[in-house]
Protein backbone atom coordinates (compact mmCIF):
# COMPACT_ATOMS: atom_id res chain seq x y z
CA UNK A 1 0.00 0.00 0.00
CA UNK A 2 1.49 3.30 -0.87
CA UNK A 3 0.47 7.04 -0.15
CA UNK A 4 -0.34 9.66 -2.54
CA UNK A 5 2.68 12.12 -3.50
CA UNK A 6 2.14 15.93 -2.10
CA UNK A 7 1.81 17.89 -5.33
CA UNK A 8 4.88 19.72 -4.19
CA UNK A 9 6.67 15.98 -4.24
CA UNK A 10 6.73 15.37 -0.71
CA UNK A 11 5.18 12.48 1.06
CA UNK A 12 2.75 12.82 4.07
CA UNK A 13 3.16 10.57 6.43
CA UNK A 14 2.30 9.88 10.10
CA UNK A 15 5.23 10.66 11.88
CA UNK A 16 5.36 13.84 9.97
CA UNK A 17 2.13 15.34 11.36
CA UNK A 18 3.36 13.90 14.67
CA UNK A 19 6.55 16.43 14.45
CA UNK A 20 4.89 19.36 13.46
CA UNK A 21 2.44 19.08 16.62
CA UNK A 22 5.31 18.55 18.88
CA UNK A 23 7.36 21.59 17.11
CA UNK A 24 5.21 23.84 18.36
CA UNK A 25 3.03 24.94 15.38
CA UNK A 26 -0.31 25.89 16.78
CA UNK A 27 -3.36 23.51 16.15
CA UNK A 28 -3.15 20.22 14.03
CA UNK A 29 -2.80 20.28 10.79
CA UNK A 30 -5.59 19.71 7.85
CA UNK A 31 -5.81 15.49 7.81
CA UNK A 32 -3.44 13.98 5.54
CA UNK A 33 -4.25 12.33 2.34
CA UNK A 34 -5.38 8.71 2.62
CA UNK A 35 -3.53 5.71 1.99
CA UNK A 36 -4.60 3.63 -0.63
CA UNK A 37 -3.77 0.44 -3.12
CA UNK A 38 -1.25 1.38 -6.03
CA UNK A 39 -1.76 4.70 -5.42
CA UNK A 40 -0.27 6.94 -8.74
CA UNK A 41 -1.33 4.05 -10.96
CA UNK A 42 -5.18 3.56 -11.53
CA UNK A 43 -5.96 6.80 -11.31
CA UNK A 44 -2.91 8.88 -13.02
CA UNK A 45 -4.25 8.87 -16.53
CA UNK A 46 -7.70 10.06 -15.25
CA UNK A 47 -6.52 12.84 -12.94
CA UNK A 48 -3.07 13.66 -14.03
CA UNK A 49 -4.08 16.19 -16.35
CA UNK A 50 -6.29 17.88 -14.11
CA UNK A 51 -3.96 18.93 -11.21
CA UNK A 52 -4.55 22.49 -10.44
CA UNK A 53 -3.12 25.55 -12.24
CA UNK A 54 -3.53 29.14 -11.24
CA UNK A 55 -5.38 30.54 -8.28
CA UNK A 56 -8.49 28.94 -6.40
CA UNK A 57 -11.16 29.66 -8.21
CA UNK A 58 -13.76 31.54 -5.55
CA UNK A 59 -17.09 32.69 -7.73
CA UNK A 60 -18.79 30.37 -10.36
CA UNK A 61 -17.22 32.79 -12.99
CA UNK A 62 -13.54 31.36 -12.22
CA UNK A 63 -15.00 27.74 -11.60
CA UNK A 64 -16.65 27.79 -14.93
CA UNK A 65 -12.96 29.57 -16.33
CA UNK A 66 -11.50 26.74 -14.68
CA UNK A 67 -13.50 24.13 -16.59
CA UNK A 68 -12.38 26.03 -20.07
CA UNK A 69 -8.96 25.45 -19.31
CA UNK A 70 -8.87 22.00 -18.43
CA UNK A 71 -8.54 19.03 -21.15
CA UNK A 72 -11.36 18.12 -22.86
CA UNK A 73 -13.72 15.74 -22.23
CA UNK A 74 -13.76 17.02 -18.37
CA UNK A 75 -15.43 15.04 -16.11
CA UNK A 76 -17.02 16.63 -12.80
CA UNK A 77 -13.99 14.48 -10.77
CA UNK A 78 -10.97 16.50 -12.54
CA UNK A 79 -12.84 19.40 -11.82
CA UNK A 80 -12.48 18.35 -7.99
CA UNK A 81 -8.92 17.05 -8.88
CA UNK A 82 -7.89 20.69 -10.20
CA UNK A 83 -8.57 22.32 -6.72
CA UNK A 84 -5.66 23.89 -4.81
CA UNK A 85 -5.68 22.24 -1.10
CA UNK A 86 -6.29 21.55 1.64
CA UNK A 87 -10.31 20.80 0.30
CA UNK A 88 -13.04 21.80 3.39
CA UNK A 89 -15.74 19.33 3.06
CA UNK A 90 -18.94 18.67 4.70
CA UNK A 91 -21.03 15.61 3.21
CA UNK A 92 -24.94 14.34 4.18
CA UNK A 93 -26.95 11.45 3.04
CA UNK A 94 -29.91 13.50 2.20
CA UNK A 95 -31.65 12.62 -0.66
CA UNK A 96 -33.85 15.84 -1.18
CA UNK A 97 -32.06 17.50 -3.46
CA UNK A 98 -31.69 17.52 -7.45
CA UNK A 99 -28.39 16.15 -6.62
CA UNK A 100 -29.22 13.07 -4.14
CA UNK A 101 -26.68 11.15 -2.18
CA UNK A 102 -26.08 7.90 -2.91
CA UNK A 103 -26.85 6.23 0.77
CA UNK A 104 -23.48 6.49 3.56
CA UNK A 105 -20.74 5.17 1.21
CA UNK A 106 -21.87 7.91 -1.65
CA UNK A 107 -22.89 11.08 0.28
CA UNK A 108 -23.37 14.32 -1.00
CA UNK A 109 -20.23 16.02 -0.66
CA UNK A 110 -19.86 20.31 -0.39
CA UNK A 111 -16.71 21.44 -1.16
CA UNK A 112 -16.38 25.09 0.94
CA UNK A 113 -14.64 27.69 -1.05
CA UNK A 114 -14.71 31.03 0.93
CA UNK A 115 -18.29 32.34 -0.16
CA UNK A 116 -18.45 29.53 -2.79
CA UNK A 117 -19.91 26.41 -2.20
CA UNK A 118 -19.27 23.17 -5.12
CA UNK A 119 -21.45 20.16 -4.40
CA UNK A 120 -20.51 16.56 -5.51
CA UNK A 121 -21.80 12.73 -5.17
CA UNK A 122 -19.63 9.93 -6.14
CA UNK A 123 -22.44 7.79 -7.27
CA UNK A 124 -25.69 7.55 -8.35
CA UNK A 125 -28.36 10.11 -9.89
CA UNK A 126 -26.36 13.24 -9.06
CA UNK A 127 -23.06 12.05 -10.07
CA UNK A 128 -22.66 13.60 -13.01
CA UNK A 129 -23.53 17.01 -11.79
CA UNK A 130 -21.57 19.71 -9.86
CA UNK A 131 -24.03 22.49 -8.51
CA UNK A 132 -22.91 25.57 -7.71
CA UNK A 133 -23.79 27.91 -4.67
CA UNK A 134 -22.30 31.52 -4.71
CA UNK A 135 -23.06 33.53 -1.10
CA UNK A 136 -24.43 36.90 -2.51
CA UNK A 137 -26.57 38.95 -0.01
CA UNK A 138 -26.32 37.89 4.24
CA UNK A 139 -27.10 36.05 5.97
CA UNK A 140 -27.43 33.40 3.56
CA UNK A 141 -28.87 34.39 0.33
CA UNK A 142 -27.14 32.28 -2.48
CA UNK A 143 -26.88 32.56 -6.44
CA UNK A 144 -27.50 28.97 -7.56
CA UNK A 145 -26.18 27.50 -10.63
CA UNK A 146 -25.63 23.34 -12.10
CA UNK A 147 -24.01 21.95 -14.84
CA UNK A 148 -24.11 18.29 -16.35
CA UNK A 149 -20.60 16.17 -17.23
CA UNK A 150 -18.81 15.50 -19.20
CA UNK A 151 -17.95 18.73 -20.48
CA UNK A 152 -16.95 18.39 -24.17
CA UNK A 153 -15.85 21.70 -25.26
CA UNK A 154 -15.88 25.61 -23.52
CA UNK A 155 -18.95 27.14 -22.02
CA UNK A 156 -20.06 30.69 -21.56
CA UNK A 157 -19.86 31.93 -18.52
CA UNK A 158 -23.46 32.03 -17.81
CA UNK A 159 -24.02 27.83 -18.37
CA UNK A 160 -24.39 27.23 -15.00
CA UNK A 161 -27.55 29.64 -14.81
CA UNK A 162 -29.15 28.93 -18.07
CA UNK A 163 -28.87 25.41 -17.21
CA UNK A 164 -31.33 25.64 -14.33
CA UNK A 165 -33.78 28.12 -15.71
CA UNK A 166 -37.75 26.91 -15.87
CA UNK A 167 -38.69 29.83 -18.38
CA UNK A 168 -37.56 33.22 -17.93
CA UNK A 169 -38.80 33.93 -14.30
CA UNK A 170 -37.81 30.98 -11.86
CA UNK A 171 -35.24 28.43 -11.69
CA UNK A 172 -35.84 24.50 -10.44
CA UNK A 173 -33.84 25.75 -7.70
CA UNK A 174 -36.98 27.30 -6.18
CA UNK A 175 -38.40 23.94 -6.10
CA UNK A 176 -36.89 23.63 -2.56
CA UNK A 177 -35.27 27.10 -2.04
CA UNK A 178 -37.52 29.84 -1.45
CA UNK A 179 -38.13 33.66 -2.14
CA UNK A 180 -36.35 33.45 -4.77
CA UNK A 181 -35.63 36.21 -7.50
CA UNK A 182 -33.23 37.80 -9.99
CA UNK A 183 -30.03 38.86 -9.20
CA UNK A 184 -29.28 42.54 -9.81
CA UNK A 185 -26.57 42.24 -12.41
CA UNK A 186 -26.15 38.87 -14.21
CA UNK A 187 -29.14 37.86 -16.55
CA UNK A 188 -30.60 34.71 -16.18
CA UNK A 189 -28.80 34.37 -12.59
CA UNK A 190 -31.66 33.84 -9.58
CA UNK A 191 -30.94 34.36 -5.86
CA UNK A 192 -32.97 32.35 -3.15
CA UNK A 193 -32.23 31.31 0.79
CA UNK A 194 -29.79 28.72 1.18
CA UNK A 195 -29.91 25.38 3.74
CA UNK A 196 -27.66 23.73 5.81
CA UNK A 197 -27.56 19.99 5.80
CA UNK A 198 -29.73 18.25 9.09
CA UNK A 199 -26.90 17.48 11.40
CA UNK A 200 -28.60 14.11 11.81
CA UNK A 201 -27.48 13.37 7.82
CA UNK A 202 -23.92 13.83 8.53
CA UNK A 203 -20.83 11.66 7.69
CA UNK A 204 -17.92 12.12 9.43
CA UNK A 205 -14.97 12.83 7.21
CA UNK A 206 -12.91 10.03 8.65
CA UNK A 207 -15.82 7.65 7.49
CA UNK A 208 -15.56 9.35 3.55
CA UNK A 209 -12.25 8.25 3.99
CA UNK A 210 -12.29 4.74 4.76
CA UNK A 211 -14.49 4.48 2.00
CA UNK A 212 -11.47 5.75 0.10
CA UNK A 213 -9.39 2.79 1.46
CA UNK A 214 -11.64 0.19 0.52
CA UNK A 215 -12.91 1.37 -3.02
CA UNK A 216 -12.34 -1.20 -5.67
CA UNK A 217 -11.66 0.99 -9.29
CA UNK A 218 -11.99 -2.42 -11.30
CA UNK A 219 -15.77 -2.73 -9.76
CA UNK A 220 -16.45 1.25 -9.20
CA UNK A 221 -14.21 3.43 -11.21
CA UNK A 222 -16.06 5.98 -11.48
CA UNK A 223 -16.57 6.41 -7.61
CA UNK A 224 -13.33 5.42 -7.11
CA UNK A 225 -12.13 8.41 -9.28
CA UNK A 226 -14.50 11.01 -7.31
CA UNK A 227 -12.99 9.62 -3.80
CA UNK A 228 -9.31 9.84 -4.70
CA UNK A 229 -10.19 13.48 -6.30
CA UNK A 230 -11.89 14.82 -2.79
CA UNK A 231 -9.58 13.07 -0.46
CA UNK A 232 -6.32 11.58 -2.25
CA UNK A 233 -4.75 14.25 -3.62
CA UNK A 234 -3.86 16.47 -0.25
CA UNK A 235 -4.92 17.43 2.87
CA UNK A 236 -8.31 17.97 3.89
CA UNK A 237 -10.71 19.85 6.44
CA UNK A 238 -13.86 19.10 8.28
CA UNK A 239 -15.87 21.60 7.41
CA UNK A 240 -19.63 23.04 8.58
CA UNK A 241 -22.38 25.68 7.46
CA UNK A 242 -22.94 28.26 9.33
CA UNK A 243 -25.88 28.51 11.58
CA UNK A 244 -26.97 31.64 9.90
CA UNK A 245 -28.43 29.33 7.13
CA UNK A 246 -31.64 27.83 7.47
CA UNK A 247 -31.68 24.07 8.66
CA UNK A 248 -33.30 22.10 5.95
CA UNK A 249 -34.75 19.13 7.55
CA UNK A 250 -36.30 16.27 5.69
Amino acid sequence: MKMLPRRDGMKIGRLGWLVWILAGCGSPPPVPPVEIPDAGAWWDADLRGCLPQGATPRTIFQVVERINALPHPVSVACVVASLPRPLTLVATTSVFSAQPADGRRSPRVFLMIDQLILSVVPAGAGAKLLEFSELITAPSRTLKGELPFPVTAALPLEAPFTHVLMGQSQTNCALCHRAESPHPSIDGGFVSAGFRPDPGNLVPLTELQAELGKCDPAAERERCLMLVALLGLGPVKQGAFSTKFELFIQ
